[in-house]
């Protein structure tokens, strides 16, 4: 189930917010969802979207709406963290301060076996408190160790969440095939789609944004949409939007 949040931002608040955002967000979202659940795990959360233009490693705000969206895999536990966000009259991510303004709930796809994702929060291969000098490598998201990484990581988090040895077994069919037209296109313009990013406990690590194809069973396009995909979702990496 998912929820876009819509926010205004308060006038006499900041327009700027780091680029790397997601563990501010964390540290506003974290309680209330520890406060819902003890598994979070279960929830994901998206960047901040705006209009806006980047500047020095900073997002500068074009216009006062801003929008966020929640996910989770259970209705009633998002629907909580839905009301919970609108008792609170003011939304402190950093210096930048909102103020609640409307909801959207947004509807699931048609899982299919083969679906187009854009991600709206960075993918994360490698947790750097496991591995710290693992997580800081980029990984060619055409290789097989790219596609592998997130296999392990999706079927050890679907293993955790209660899903069968059998069930499991039906889930080896697993593909992802970046958008090669995207990625000579960064290339082209000197951008890059990996960047480095710090985890809640300030460990770099590489984060990836890219559009890809992924080919696996619809339980786990419905389980990826729900919680999203790789490592450190429970921090709001890792979210991913279907190409319409």
């Amino acid at each position: 189930m998912r929820y876009k949040i819509t926010f205004v931002r308060e006038k006499n608040s900041t327009n700027t917010i780091p680029l790397h955002h997601q563990k501010l967000i964390n540290d506003a979202l974290g309680p209330m969802i520890d406060s819902i659940s003890n598994n979070r795990y279960d929830f994901n959360f998206s960047s901040l979207k705006a209009t806006s233009k980047i500047q020095n490693g900073y997002m500068k705000l074009l216009s006062a709406k801003i929008t966020l969206v929640i996910s989770g895999r259970k209705e009633d536990e998002v629907r909580q963290l839905k009301e919970k966000i609108f008792e609170h009259p003011k939304l402190i991510i950093g210096r930048l301060t909102l103020r609640v303004k409307g909801k959207i709930k947004i509807e699931d796809p048609d899982f299919q076996t083969r679906m187009r994702y854009l991600c709206i929060s960075p993918i994360v291969l490698v947790n750097p408190n496991n591995d710290a000098e693992k997580a800081m490598q980029v990984v060619d998201p055409a290789s097989h160790e790219f596609s592998d990484m997130l296999y392990n990581s999706v079927i050890e988090k679907m293993e955790k969440a209660g899903f069968t040895e059998e069930q499991l077994n039906q889930y080896a069919e697993f593909e992802i095939i970046p958008d090669s037209e995207y990625i000579n296109k960064v290339h082209h313009e000197g951008k890059k789609f990996a960047r480095q990013y710090k985890c809640s406990s300030g460990l770099p690590m590489t984060g990836y944004l890219l559009p890809f194809t992924l080919h696996a069973h619809p339980d786990v396009h419905r389980f990826i949409w729900q919680t999203g995909i790789g490592m450190l979702t429970d921090e709001g990496y890792g979210m991913l939007d279907v190409v319409k």
